[in-house]
């Protein structure tokens, strides 16, 4: 191979890896509510706070848009995914099934493997202990619960079908209106999933889970307009 087509292989390798560097790093942002739903991402300010060029910040943000993380608006640029009520209800019917059939899958699997000592090991520590806990932590137990459960069912396509719907997106962008009632209803439905879980009793855990999401819907859909993104 010519030396001026090794450069350019090299150059294409190391560009590959910094857009995917930008990706995770702004993924990771976006999960973890340091970037929140409806705040823009500024080309020029990623550029300067990271170090990279505008070209590969350019083919992230599209990359981080076809995930559906992103929205980017001609003239407007890029913003980070503000859902619509419509779309919230939406993706909540999908996670019904879904995570209710991750649950009767782990109650299926708990007697396997190691799956009993890694659940509890989660469950010990996001269990409710009586403490308030802010909304950040809520939320990073919240989804490790929940992540959890569906990882200990064994069902990888389920496994990616849910990360798809981005719904960290969801919760912190309705987060702030989240009320005491709102987490001690959670708390409670987590008790009963994790116990039905533990028992092996695949129905109740699905039926456990289901009504889990079913109450969380039914809060966040009845949040004022304000709480929510635009219709499309």
């Amino acid at each position: 191979m010519p030396s001026a087509e090794i450069v350019k292989e090299e150059f294409s390798q190391r560009r590959g890896q910094t857009v995917d560097d930008i990706i995770e790093r702004l993924r990771n942002a976006i999960l973890a509510g340091r970037i929140v739903p409806g705040q823009r991402l500024v080309a020029n300010d990623l550029v300067e706070q990271l170090g990279v060029s505008r070209g590969s910040i350019r083919e992230a943000l599209q990359r981080l848009s076809a995930e559906g993380l992103v929205d980017i608006t001609p003239n407007r640029g890029a913003m980070v995914r503000r859902l619509s009520r419509e779309q919230v209800r939406d993706l909540f019917q999908i996670r019904i099934n879904l995570e209710g059939l991750g649950a009767r899958l782990a109650a299926e699997r708990i007697h396997e493997a190691d799956h009993r000592r890694q659940f509890l090991a989660v469950w010990n520590e996001v269990k409710p202990n009586g403490s308030e806990r802010g909304w950040p932590l809520f939320m990073r137990q919240n989804r490790l619960y929940h992540r959890t459960i569906v990882s200990i069912g064994g069902n990888r396509q389920l496994t990616q079908l849910i990360d798809n719907l981005q719904l960290p997106i969801v919760m912190f962008q309705v987060g702030q209106s989240m009320q005491p009632e709102n987490s001690a209803r959670s708390h409670h439905d987590h008790v009963q999933i994790a116990e039905a879980i533990l028992a092996g009793d695949a129905q109740a855990a699905q039926t456990a889970m289901e009504n889990h999401l079913k109450g969380s819907a039914g809060w966040i859909l009845q949040l004022p307009n304000t709480a929510f993104g635009l219709s499309v």
